[in-house]
C-alpha cells in the first residue's frame, strides 16, 4: 500500500498522477510520491518545484515553499508602499506575480509604469539595483530584460499627445518603452534618474538557483544521516542556503 507522504492518505488509482500528461508527476527524490490532491496544491503555487518534483523530498519542497511565501509577503508589502495592491489592480498583475522570482532577496521595489518594450506589454521596475522590464506574455512565456544602473548612461523622456516614451542608453545601445502613461513616466524617470546618481550598490544575486541550492540541502541532509555533521549544523546550514532563494 502506497501512502501519500503529504497528506498520509493512501494513493489508489483514484488519487495518483499516473494519467497525468507527463508520467511520473508527484515522485520525489526520496522515492515517494505525492497523490493528485497535493501536488495540484504545489503546482498551484509553485509550477516550476511541481514539475520537477522528483529532484525534491517533500521537507524540502515545503521549505522552498515557505521561502516562497515569505518573499511574496516581502515584495506585496513593497507595492503597497508605491501605491498599488497586487490583489486589485488590473494592470501588469500577471508580470507583478513573477516578482518573487526574478527579484533578489534584497533587492526593494522603488517604482513600477507599465508600457510596451520590443513588441510586448508588460512593466518596466525600479529597484534600488536596476531597471527590469517584464514581459508575462500568453504564447512566448515570460520576458525579462534587465539594465544594471552599473551599466546606464542615461535615461530619456519624450513626451507624446496622450503618452511617452521612456528611453535607457545602457553599454551603448538605446532601448525603448514606449506607451508609457505621460505623467506616470515623467514621475518614474524622476525616480530612476534619482536612483541612478547614488552610489552604486553591488548587482543582486542572481535568482531562481532552486536546482543547486536543493542539491547542497539533499548532500547535507545525507551528512546528517551519516553522523558527519550534527543536527544543530543541519539546521544552521540549511537556514544559510534557504536564505539565498
Amino acid at each position: 500500500m502506497e501512502i501519500c507522504p503529504s497528506c498520509n492518505l493512501e494513493i489508489s488509482s483514484k488519487n495518483a498522477n499516473s494519467h497525468l500528461p507527463f508520467g511520473g508527476l508527484g515522485k520525489l527524490s526520496d522515492g515517494n510520491r505525492i497523490c493528485f490532491k497535493c501536488y495540484t496544491a504545489v503546482s498551484k503555487r509553485n509550477s516550476d518545484i511541481a514539475v520537477n518534483s522528483k529532484k525534491y523530498t517533500l521537507d524540502q519542497i515545503n521549505e522552498l515553499l515557505k521561502s516562497q511565501e515569505e518573499k511574496s509577503n516581502f515584495i506585496e508589502e513593497q507595492l503597497l508602499n508605491i501605491g498599488i495592491d497586487s490583489k486589485s489592480t488590473i494592470w501588469g498583475k500577471s508580470e507583478i506575480k513573477e516578482l518573487p522570482k526574478i527579484l533578489s532577496e534584497n533587492e526593494k521595489i522603488k517604482g513600477i509604469i507599465t508600457g510596451i518594450y520590443n513588441g510586448g506589454s508588460g512593466i518596466l521596475v525600479a529597484t534600488d539595483f536596476r531597471l527590469v522590464f517584464i514581459d508575462k506574455g500568453l504564447l512566448f512565456g515570460l520576458k525579462i530584460e534587465d539594465f544594471g544602473f552599473d551599466k546606464i548612461s542615461s535615461i530619456q523622456f519624450e513626451s507624446g499627445f496622450l503618452t511617452a516614451t521612456i528611453k535607457i542608453i545602457a553599454s551603448g545601445n538605446e532601448a525603448k518603452i514606449s506607451n508609457v502613461e505621460s505623467n506616470k513616466g515623467r514621475t518614474f524617470c524622476d525616480l530612476a534618474r534619482q536612483l541612478l546618481s547614488q552610489p552604486k550598490k553591488s548587482e543582486p544575486q542572481i535568482v531562481n538557483q532552486e536546482p543547486d541550492i536543493l542539491g547542497q540541502l539533499e548532500k547535507l541532509g545525507k551528512l546528517k544521516d551519516a553522523g558527519i555533521i550534527t543536527e544543530e549544523e543541519f539546521t544552521e546550514q540549511k537556514k544559510k542556503l534557504l536564505e539565498k532563494l
